[in-house]
């Protein structure tokens, strides 16, 4: 059993690192920065395929990792992963030990300090100023707007003084956002100038601090759009884009954007599957997005025109990538790590069947006694129910999708069915006080 080591300066880390590092025969040396959701998964993808993996954890807050992922790791390095000084005093270390093959963000907050180690190890990766314009919504927009891409109107705003001037071009209903927060973290829509004034207040005067990032004080205001919301997954490797699947999304309503289920793989009409993928090739070329995977959220509106709501240059959180490879395209971790690795590239397998989850997304529930009705769910379909917190667990309040309880998740060949399947599932699911 590998437990961690805290990082140091001192001659006795290296020391210790040396020792667990020089059992290494052979197979690439993995660096990944606080695994996370399916990036768990893409690391234990890797320790079958024989991979060596060397973890980054805070161990702290939400930077947390499982400790039966610590046990896979050939190394497991407590160190503040935000701490920018210390992880480049860690590489400097570790590459007079060791060869790095690649480094992985184990989620959206940790992409800057990825591109950022790959360009110190000397490896092919996104360049550290591409990364941010794709971590940052405000630096993404003003990049794709100058490209001349569909996109919403939109301002950004650091004072209360700024907002009548920034929305004086716009109509209700707005979006505000913060330019650097994930998981639809304080995004919320205004239907008026009361509303937004309370969501932009929310951003300004916010002291929120996520896996260990202060999130800024400026706020993205951009004009609402309806319609169907879809993301994107796939593969840049060497500039050429591989798309694994368009996924349906679905969010629990449309004022705070949390999301409750997706559904890989889903069946649209081709003309809508081309136009979709080749506006994301599009923004993928702008962002300078490369040898990494993509996760693209967009909505199409009446007319067709898709409009993209951002990008992400990382794994889809959610277990989507589990729900990809569970629909067939058993492979597509692979391609990642071909992307990641400059290796050979990987070929995109057949996908034969449609699979989702379904969150038990309960925002009023602060903690549960029992669960009725999971004992009464039978059905083939289901390949995993899981719940997130115990009985009686304190449910934390912030940020609002930690009040989703659990999921499901189904695999089937039908989508009409999938969908009804992952319907019935979440209402007989009962948290009770």
């Amino acid at each position: 059993m590998h437990t961690l080591i805290s990082f140091t300066t001192e001659p006795h880390f290296f020391i210790a690192a040396k020792k667990r590092l020089d059992t290494l025969m052979q197979g690439k040396n993995i660096v990944f920065i606080e695994p996370y959701g399916a990036a768990l998964s893409l690391l234990k993808h890797g320790v079958r395929k024989g991979y060596n993996i060397i973890i980054l954890t805070a161990d702290q807050d939400l930077r947390v990792v499982p400790s039966a992922i610590l046990m896979l790791a050939a190394l497991a390095i407590k160190i503040d992963t935000t701490d920018e000084v210390a992880i480049l005093q860690l590489a400097e270390i570790l590459q007079k030990i060791i060869n790095i093959n690649a480094v992985i963000p184990g989620f959206e907050y940790f992409v800057p300090m990825t591109a950022r180690l790959n360009d110190y190890f000397g490896l092919p990766s996104m360049r550290y100023a591409d990364a941010l314009k794709v971590r940052r919504k405000d630096l993404m927009r003003v990049s794709l707007q100058k490209a001349q891409l569909f996109l919403p109107r939109f301002s950004i705003v650091n004072s209360i003084a700024q907002v009548q001037q920034a929305i004086t071009n716009m109509m209700f209903p707005l979006v505000c956002k913060p330019i650097d927060a994930a998981g639809s973290v304080n995004v919320r829509k205004a239907n008026n100038h009361a509303e937004l004034m309370i969501s932009v207040k929310r951003i300004l005067d916010g002291n929120d601090i996520l896996w260990g990032h202060r999130l800024s004080t400026m706020a993205l205001i951009e004009e609402y759009i309806s319609g169907k919301e879809f993301s994107l997954e796939g593969v840049v490797h060497n500039h050429e884009v591989t798309h694994f699947s368009l996924t349906e999304k679905f969010v629990a309503d449309q004022t705070e954007f949390i999301e409750i289920g997706h559904i890989v793989n889903v069946p649209v009409p081709a003309q809508l599957k081309s136009i979709l993928e080749s506006y994301i090739n599009r923004v993928i070329s702008v962002l300078k997005i490369n040898n990494c995977p993509f996760h693209a959220e967009v909505r199409v509106q009446e007319n067709g025109q898709p409009v993209l709501m951002e990008i992400a240059a990382r794994l889809a959180g959610d277990s989507i990538g589990e729900l990809i490879c569970l629909s067939g395209a058993e492979n597509y971790f692979d391609c990642i790590y071909a992307a990641y690795l400059q290796e050979g590239r990987a070929e995109k397998s057949l996908v034969h069947s449609v699979a989702g989850i379904r969150f038990f997304y309960r925002p009023t529930i602060c903690s549960y006694s029992s669960v009725n009705g999971i004992d009464k769910i039978q059905d083939a379909s289901i390949k995993e129910i899981l719940l997130y917190y115990t009985p009686n667990q304190v449910i934390p309040a912030f940020p609002k999708p930690l009040r989703r309880l659990g999921h499901v998740i189904v695999k089937h060949h039908d989508y009409a069915e999938l969908v009804k399947t992952l319907d019935i599932i979440d209402t007989k699911m009962v948290f009770l006080s």
